[in-house]
């Protein structure tokens, strides 16, 4: 069962798998269709899978990319041949619900005008486990992407996620390392382990394998995760070359199928100038010593002769009151 967060591509339809036959569209509701045709890829939850305990609530989102108004379109969301919620143009088609599901799901809207959808299933079962399809269409063009959702009957023992208080600074083209850690100390070689910035997948470790393919490609190629401390429940994540666009909040989560927690840590690079930048001030201050020293060398010069004219001014002055009193 594929774990990762998919993105599958758009493609047409000619008709619709559920609900009436789509019929011909006139008028406002004709523009209004052809307003929001559009072509997007459909993106699940970032920390996969997804885990949840028996009796309480579960949030599954998704969201467009890019981000657009989707309360003009049909969402859907499905488990396997089951449909466990569905919206369409504004209502939501309670109707061809599957009975299991019936009176437990919710559809949070606030974020539909931006593209982001939530569905929220209460007092999840064991048997709401499974792999869970989210489904947009606008118009003919349609997408969809797939993830698990697992559920498990009793918490163990919980765990908490602690990560460096400070600001963590470094220059850009340097290397940096974040790390976390688990509390009380445990074993964390066989968790899930996600590193985020933002909405990004910077690294994800599952199952004792590292999933590159599935981070973010401003990333790929430039991280390592350091695996030394975590059966004592330390990681360390290894971001080579930093950027300025490496700035930011990051997230580092543990997740095991009885826990989760994680901790935010903030990261700031500091751009490098560059050779001639750097230089420029120290030949500014060279040139304002040699012009200042100069300045006070003639100066002093100016000052020296002037003086030396006042004393001779003097002398004759003192050498004429002499003859005349003479």
């Amino acid at each position: 069962m594929d774990l990762k967060e998919s993105h599958c591509w758009g493609r047409k339809r000619k008709t619709e798998k559920f609900g009436a036959k789509p019929q011909a569209k006139a008028g406002p509701e004709l523009f209004r269709e052809m307003h929001i045709q559009a072509t997007f890829t459909v993106s699940g939850p970032l920390a996969q899978p997804t885990v949840a305990w028996v009796g309480e609530d579960v949030l599954l989102s998704c969201h467009l990319s890019p981000k657009m108004d989707a309360r003009e379109m049909t969402v859907k969301w499905v488990r396997g041949p089951l449909v466990v919620h569905m919206y369409r143009m504004g209502k939501e088609m309670m109707f061809v619900q599957a009975p299991a599901f019936q009176g437990r799901t919710k559809m949070l809207r606030e974020d539909m005008a931006e593209g982001k959808v939530t569905m929220r299933i209460h007092q999840v079962q064991l048997s709401d486990a499974g792999q869970y399809t989210c489904y947009f269409q606008a118009g003919t063009f349609y997408n969809e992407t797939s993830f698990d959702l697992q559920v498990a009957e009793h918490r163990k023992q919980p765990f908490s996620v602690a990560g460096p208080a400070q600001l963590i600074q470094a220059k850009q083209g340097e290397d940096v390392t974040l790390s976390c850690e688990l509390f009380p100390k445990m074993n964390a070689q066989d968790m899930t382990v996600n590193w985020f910035r933002n909405q990004t997948l910077v690294y994800r470790y599952l199952n004792g394998e590292n999933l590159e393919e599935s981070q973010g490609t401003e990333f790929q190629g430039r991280t390592e995760l350091l695996k030394h401390d975590m059966a004592e429940g330390k990681v360390t994540l290894k971001i080579q070359q930093v950027q300025v666009s490496d700035s930011g909040p990051y997230t580092c989560q543990f997740q095991s199928l009885d826990s989760h927690s994680e901790a935010h840590i903030e990261l700031q690079i500091e751009e490098s100038l560059p050779t001639s930048q750097k230089t420029l001030p120290i030949m500014i201050v060279a040139v304002f010593l040699v012009v200042f020293s100069g300045s006070s060398l003639v100066t002093c010069f100016f000052y020296k002769k002037r003086l030396q004219r006042v004393l001779k001014r003097k002398e004759f002055h003192s050498q004429l009151h002499s003859l005349t009193a003479l």
